[in-house]
């Protein structure tokens, strides 16, 4: 986030202009900020309720701001390995390109485009185990920010894993798809669990 090429140096108008007219930033982009935001809604409710200097809670703030960051970082890192997938594909279509090593950065570009949305939808993951831990200790007033938050957070995990999941189709070994595949519904049928148990505590 600190370089001035980072996203979130544009306005929130321009990001969603960008969105809506370029081939980056995609889906994972988009996912990993609707994490940020669900994120932030779920920290808004441990941090406004009196009594945040009690050691529980400074936990989870410390938890939920490192969980933050990765997602604040993977709104940048997902924009710009989609951008080098594309121009890898792109060098792998030229004719007088050499063979070998644009097969080699389509490879790396690939394996980022998957592992960068997948990491995220972890730490998207991370963020609902925290949400439940964070509703008991939030205010009634705010415990619609946590769950609408959580609710955000669950869709950001799906979309980004929709977007890795459509890169591993490209993946040359099928045990290696295969494995990435299962990770992806492993994940998915985590946070349908999470997401029950959230419903019923709110």
């Amino acid at each position: 986030m600190s370089t001035s090429s980072s996203l979130w140096h544009a306005s929130l108008a321009d990001f969603q202009h960008a969105v809506e007219t370029r081939s980056t930033p995609g889906c994972g982009a988009a996912a990993a900020l609707n994490g940020c935001l669900g994120l932030a809604l779920i920290l808004k409710g441990v941090r406004l309720h009196r009594g945040e200097t009690d050691p529980h809670r400074q936990r989870l703030i410390a938890e939920g701001d490192a969980l933050q960051q990765a997602l604040a970082e993977a709104v940048d890192d997902d924009a710009a390995a989609f951008d080098d997938y594309l121009q890898a594909q792109r060098r792998s279509h030229d004719d007088t390109a050499e063979s070998d090593p644009c097969d080699s950065a389509l490879d790396e570009a690939r394996e980022a485009s998957i592992r960068i949305p997948l990491a995220a939808a972890e730490r998207c993951r991370e963020g609902l185990v925290l949400a439940l831990e964070a509703l008991p200790l939030t205010s009634p007033a705010m415990r619609s920010d946590t769950l609408a938050g959580a609710t955000m957070l669950g869709a950001a995990l799906e979309a980004l894993v929709i977007g890795a999941g459509a890169n591993l189709e490209a993946l040359p070994d099928p045990a290696t798809r295969q494995a990435l595949e299962a990770r992806c519904e492993a994940l998915r049928a985590e946070v349908r669990g999470l997401r029950r148990r959230l419903g019923s505590e709110g």
